[in-house]
């Protein structure tokens, strides 16, 4: 996230900054980025930007949450609506990912990061280890609440549990933009998740 030295620019001056982001991003993926532009279509010095971010990586977290949310609050009002329980949090959160893409997807940048999803490890609104502090963290809090309704020894076990419901609705996000119909594509994912929470072998 952006350093104090640019959150103190000027407004005008901050913006110009992510007009020139956001003119990079959408015209290649990230990969491609080149900080190099930035800073010329801004008129500041390279130094400067490292001095306002880490890396291109972290711009372009940045500039995802001003664009789509936080996605720390919207985490807060999905285990707010959902009273806590996991499974439920995972499936709201799914709805909400697939929600903003179909809102973005005639914006010019939302078109060039989605288009150019290829696997789940690349579908980061914000990066892992931003993840597990943020995200994870108000999950984890969850256990005290969810320990009566999953099949879980203890808090290890439960945050094994997280990891997998991440992975898969990461996944499932992804696929979902290969798919015509979004409903075939949710009910798909609730598969996924009915495995999880059933099991994949007969009861005896």
């Amino acid at each position: 996230m952006p350093t104090n030295t640019f959150l103190n620019l000027s407004e005008e001056k901050q913006k110009k900054i992510i007009d020139a982001a956001n003119k990079e991003f959408e015209r290649v993926p990230i990969e491609q980025v080149s900080i190099k532009n930035i800073v010329e279509t801004a008129e500041i010095a390279r130094g400067s930007f490292y001095q306002y971010f880490e890396d291109k990586d972290d711009l372009f977290e940045y500039v995802i949450n001003l664009k789509m949310g936080d996605m720390e609050k919207n985490m807060k009002k999905i285990i707010e609506k959902e009273d806590g329980n996991i499974i439920n949090v995972f499936t709201s959160l799914y709805d909400h990912l697939i929600k903003m893409g179909r809102i973005k997807k005639n914006n010019k940048f939302f078109r060039q990061i989605f288009g150019n999803i290829r696997t789940s490890d690349n579908f980061m609104l914000i990066r892992k280890e931003t993840m597990n502090e943020k995200l994870n963290q108000n999950l984890y809090e969850l256990y005290e609440k969810n320990k009566e309704i999953l099949n879980v020894k203890n808090e290890q076990e439960y945050k094994l549990i997280i990891e997998i419901l991440s992975a898969v609705t990461r996944r499932r996000v992804v696929a979902s933009l290969k798919y015509k119909d979004l409903a075939e594509a949710r009910k798909d994912y609730l598969k996924e998740i009915d495995f999880i929470k059933n099991g994949v072998l007969k009861k005896e």
